[in-house]
This record gives structure tokens, C-alpha cells and sequence, in this order.
């Protein structure tokens, strides 16, 4: 699989007169995954919507191999670069093998029609989902976490050599969200495929990530191996949480533990739940004495 190279350099992005990101520059490592991370509109979402060509900077530029990618050719840039949006609609009555076949567009040419290959892209992507058994079901019918694999399975049937998901686990159970994750993995791990992924979990991204990027208020905050940058300060700056870091027991990798107002472990204190006095239960004459 080819490497290739995705970057944004000092890109102003927004929508109509608000400004979300200012001036930000970053580059993708390639043939990792990167997950981004960081606190509700502090423009992550953003920044993968313009590096898949769905928000054009208002200034700066997204580079895909070293050239702009809102002046390269669709299609070229669809045969490279996969997309999982958030919240995406598929049409009315469509069902689950047309919407994953619609995957396969990029690589349909004048002098390309379907092929095995695009079957078998196909049929990987619907059973490395679990939604084999799916396939004849109108996408309308579905669940919300049934949905999203479906859609992942589309991104997964472009069979791109970069893929962007913006929050690949929503509305999917724990033992679905770890799944999905899975399998990016070995996408990554057996194919060489470029990730960039945005998560809300700070556990399940340090877990994941070979690169995290922390965004706060449209910036960059830090970058780097997980282990390198998660700290109880970078927490507490980019969050504005409390919290204890220590080492996740099954995979090494920082674990992030949120510490609240109720749940900070201090001193004992004696527990009079129920009762203001003594333990009157225990008297000489017994559980059962008069007057109890």
C-alpha cells in the first residue's frame, strides 16, 4: 500500500462569520492511526471535516501529497482518502449491500465496471462489521449502533489507503465500540491504512492511538504518543477536569480517572446511615428487647 501524505497548514476554518479554527498547522503520520481528542466545539470535528474536503479553509490550505486537495479531481481524491462523517443519512429505502457497494464508487470508471474485486471489497467489508446477515435489510430498518457499522462498513469498502472517522463509536455498546476499534487496528496493522479518528473516550483513544492530538478553543494543545502527553495537567487545561493518571491494566497505556467532589479517596469516616445514635440492635437484651 502506498504511503501518502496528509497535512493542514495554517488553515482558518468556520462557517460563515464564526470562526472556529485559527491558523492551525499539523501533519498526519502516515500508515498510523491518530486520534484527536478534546472538549465539545473546540473544533476536532471541524479539522477532520477539512482535511476530507467537506469545509474549505477560509484561509491556508489542506495538502494531500503536497497539493490542495480542493483543487484535485474528486474521484482522485475518493480513491485515496475514506470519510465516516458524523451522522450521516443514507436514501430513502436503500438497503444495507447497496448503501456498502456505494463504497466502491471511486474505483468505477468509463472503462472499469463492477467486478469480483468490488464483491469481494463488498462482502469483507459487511462480515469484518458483523452485518453479513444484514444485507438485504432496508438501512431504515436498523438500529442506531446497527446503522453506524453499516456505515462503517461502506467507509471500509472504499478500501482508501487513508481513512477519517469522526466518532466511529457512537451510539454502539461497550463490547461494539472495542469491536469496531479492533478492527481499525488491523486494518492499520495488516494494510498499512492511514487513521485519523476522533473520539469523546479519553481511555479508549489513549488505548488505540499511536498519535494523539488535544484540542482546545481551536488549537492545537499537545500532540505525541499517548503516553508521552497524557498527563493530570493536560486533563485539567484541556477538559477542565480533576483527575488521576495512572497505567490501564490491560493495555499499559494511560488510564484516566476522573475524580469528583464525591468520590475522592481520603480519610475513613464513620458511616451513621440511618441511625443518629448507638447501635441500639446490639444491647444486652437482644435483637428482638421492647422498646426497640
Amino acid at each position: 500500500m502506498a504511503e501518502h501524505t496528509l497535512q493542514a497548514r495554517d488553515v482558518r476554518l468556520g462557517y460563515g462569520e464564526r470562526e472556529i479554527v485559527s491558523g492551525l498547522s499539523v501533519t498526519v503520520p502516515p500508515g498510523r492511526i491518530t486520534v484527536i481528542v478534546g472538549p465539545n466545539a473546540c473544533g476536532k470535528s471541524t479539522l477532520l471535516r477539512a482535511m476530507a474536503r467537506l469545509l474549505a479553509p477560509s484561509a491556508g490550505a489542506v495538502l494531500l501529497d503536497g497539493r490542495s486537495i480542493q483543487e484535485m479531481p474528486t474521484k482522485e481524491v475518493a480513491s485515496v482518502l475514506g470519510i465516516l462523517p458524523q451522522s450521516p443519512t443514507a436514501p430513502e429505502g436503500i438497503t444495507v449491500s447497496d448503501l456498502v457497494g456505494r463504497g466502491r464508487y471511486p474505483h468505477q470508471g468509463w472503462f472499469r465496471r463492477w467486478g469480483s474485486e468490488d464483491d469481494e471489497a463488498v462482502a469483507q467489508a459487511l462480515l469484518s462489521t458483523d452485518v453479513l446477515e444484514l444485507a438485504d435489510r432496508s438501512v431504515d430498518e436498523l438500529s442506531g449502533g446497527q446503522r453506524q457499522r453499516v456505515w462503517i462498513a461502506m467507509a471500509l469498502a472504499q478500501r482508501t489507503d487513508i481513512l477519517l472517522l469522526d466518532e466511529p463509536t457512537t451510539f454502539l455498546d461497550a463490547s461494539h465500540q472495542l469491536d469496531v476499534l479492533d478492527l481499525l487496528t488491523d486494518l492499520n496493522r495488516e494494510r498499512g491504512v492511514t487513521m485519523v479518528a476522533v473520539l469523546h473516550d479519553l481511555n479508549l483513544a489513549c488505548r488505540y492511538a499511536d498519535h494523539m492530538i488535544a484540542m482546545k478553543g481551536g488549537r492545537i494543545v499537545a500532540e505525541g504518543r499517548p503516553v508521552d502527553i497524557v498527563t493530570e495537567e493536560l486533563v485539567g487545561e484541556v477538559f477542565g477536569m480533576r483527575c488521576s493518571v495512572i497505567e490501564d491494566p490491560a493495555s499499559a497505556t494511560p488510564m484516566v480517572v476522573p475524580l469528583g467532589r464525591h468520590h475522592v479517596k481520603g480519610p475513613a469516616e464513620p458511616r451513621t446511615e440511618g441511625v443518629s445514635g448507638p447501635d441500639v440492635s446490639r444491647t444486652e437484651e437482644g435483637p428482638g428487647a421492647k422498646g426497640i
